[in-house]
């Protein structure tokens, strides 16, 4: 008997919209500069990765730093890591997230500084390895080649490739959680109204890399808070839980781990809020900062970072420069809001979703952090994001334009490329040096007398007793270079009755430090006569005046900005 004619199955599929765009040489444009150059793109991708990549490889070599850096951050993360290691002390003084990944490696090469760095290395080459993937197909290929290119050359980025910061590390998760938030986004375009039953495992990831990122840098919550703007922004407001869900999937029981077995539950938080609200950290007296003080670092901060320092990374500026400029910051923001409304007008929701998170990083940046910190790091890690959105911005007003508008456009790329690579080949060839001292086993070419002496005291004190500690200024440092021998760390005297002799005495009895590392060590290491970090001899002053007889001469390290070594007798 003759079957009925069965009905088409109804596909299970209810397209929220358009496909999302896909910028290929097989889509149909007019015939214009944009497309040539795309095409042209497209067709030797292959041959212009392993250039981008190459580069990158080749100058992260030549501006390998293999020393610690003086500002003592990168040397205290090593340090937390060896301390979580060897005396289950978990690393919440700042965020625990990249020493916990460097503990992994401790017991195996211990406080190798090459290792570490090497590390860094890896983490910079994930970092443009995904920074690719996760914006392949997603705009426009000239545009994505021209940002590959410039931050493969960037003498910022390559410099920090090769120290034990954070930002390595911090760019690798931001741009793999790019990856996953777009590869969910795709989805959730193809899906709509996908329920958390169909979708789960498409938002596991997405959680757990905005975990990764707020665990290695608290402002790295504040991607959670763009998302959420995000789907509410494009009224999907279901996703707003979603998201919220999938951070607190890793959020909770990890907390609930910290505070079981380590006790520390919200250390990382406290600690850096109660910095957050001070006026001064390395002066308590000043008070705590009130709302004008906030808004005022709001605004000084966004002249700092944006005014001075994007234009330093991107080679315009000279990194000796201390002007900053309202008037090129309020152009820039224009810039960004400007791109930010292109994105949304074409509904490129990816460039628009990444322009929403460095709004919400850089916002809370810029309100948390002292004014007089002002490291470019701190905007280092946004600035190719910000150069796609720019470029972007510029190429999809312009796409329909005359060539010849749309080749002041694409001049732009070398003009950025020329800034940045002779930024980064003076460096290089000022770095080679240094590295081949450093390399050949001469650890401290390359410091300035002060910190060659003080480090080389620091390594000395290796051999003094290990139940007796030395008071320094600079412990994580010393830590590093005296192969793992404990220091006891002075960062700020406030807590102290700096005048009272007996007050220092009695800290340091309690303590159990015996021995004390002075050093003349300059706050502005390029200064040979300028200001001094007199933190231990604020402390030291009124012992000397009113017990000369307690401290005992060790050791004196160098005849110009000696670092000199004293046993206190009790």
């Amino acid at each position: 008997m003759a079957q009925p004619n069965k009905p088409k199955a109804k596909q299970n599929i209810n397209v929220a919209g358009k496909k999302p765009p896909v910028y290929s040489a097989q889509k149909k444009e007019p015939s214009t500069l944009f497309s040539s150059l795309n095409n042209w793109a497209e067709k030797n991708s292959k041959v212009l990765l392993i250039l981008i990549f190459g580069l990158s490889i080749l100058f992260s070599f030549l501006l390998f730093n293999a020393r610690m850096d003086v500002g003592g951050d990168d040397s205290l993360y090593i340090m937390d890591a060896y301390n979580f290691i060897h005396k289950s002390a978990f690393p919440s003084l700042v965020g625990p997230g990249y020493p916990l990944i460097l503990s992994i490696f401790i017991p195996l090469v211990g406080t190798k500084i090459i290792f570490y760095k090497s590390l860094s290395l890896i983490f910079n080459f994930i970092s443009l390895l995904f920074l690719y993937k996760a914006f392949k197909g997603r705009v426009p290929s000239f545009i994505l080649y021209s940002v590959l290119l410039l931050t493969a050359v960037n003498s910022y980025i390559l410099t920090f490739a090769s120290l034990t910061y954070i930002e390595a590390f911090f760019m690798a998760l931001q741009y793999i959680l790019f990856y996953y938030f777009f590869k969910l986004q795709d989805f959730l375009e193809l899906h709509n109204n996908a329920s958390i039953k169909d979708s789960w495992r498409a938002w596991v990831p997405v959680g757990l890399f905005i975990f990764l990122l707020a665990l290695t840098r608290n402002v790295g919550i504040a991607f959670l808070g763009g998302l959420m703007l995000y789907f509410i922004i494009r009224r999907q407001f279901k996703y707003v839980l979603y998201v919220v869900g999938a951070f607190l999937v890793f959020e909770i029981p990890v907390t609930l781990i910290e505070k079981t077995f380590w006790h520390t539950g919200a250390i990382q938080w406290e600690t850096q809020s109660n910095t957050l609200f001070l006026k001064d950290p390395y002066n308590h007296a000043l008070g705590r900062e009130d709302l004008n003080g906030f808004i005022r670092r709001f605004f000084e901060n966004s002249d700092l970072y944006i005014s001075k320092r994007i234009y330093q990374i991107l080679g315009f500026r000279a990194e000796n420069e201390t002007e900053t400029y309202s008037g090129l910051t309020f152009f820039t923001i224009l810039l960004l809001l400007f791109a930010m409304y292109r994105s949304f007008k074409s509904k490129n929701w990816y460039l628009f979703a990444a322009g929403l998170y460095v709004i919400s990083m850089a916002g809370v940046t810029f309100v948390a952090v002292q004014t007089r910190w002002d490291q470019p790091r701190l905007i280092m890690i946004y600035v190719p994001i910000l150069l796609l959105l720019f470029l972007y911005a510029l190429y999809d007003i312009c796409k329909k334009a005359p060539w010849g508008l749309q080749l002041l456009v694409a001049l732009l790329v070398p003009v950025i490329f020329i800034s940045e690579f002779s930024s980064t080949e003076k460096k290089a060839k000022e770095n080679i040096p240094i590295l081949s001292k450093n390399l050949h086993g001469d650890i401290f070419y390359g410091f300035t007398p002060d910190w060659a002496n003080y480090l080389k005291l620091s390594q000395w004190c290796e051999s003094l007793p290990k139940d007796s500690l030395v008071a320094c200024r600079k412990g994580a440092m010393s830590f590093i270079y005296a192969n793992g021998r404990e220091f006891y760390g002075v960062y700020s005297v406030d807590s102290i009755h700096q005048t009272n002799a007996d007050s220092v005495i009695a800290l340091f009895k309690r303590n159990h430090v015996r021995y004390i590392l002075l050093a003349k060590l300059r706050l502005n290491p390029l200064e040979a006569d300028g200001q001094i970090i007199n933190t231990m001899n604020r402390l030291i002053s009124p012992v000397a005046r009113k017990y000369p007889e307690k401290l005992k001469f060790i050791k004196q390290e160098g005849t110009s900005e000696e670092a000199q070594l004293y046993e206190i007798l009790y």
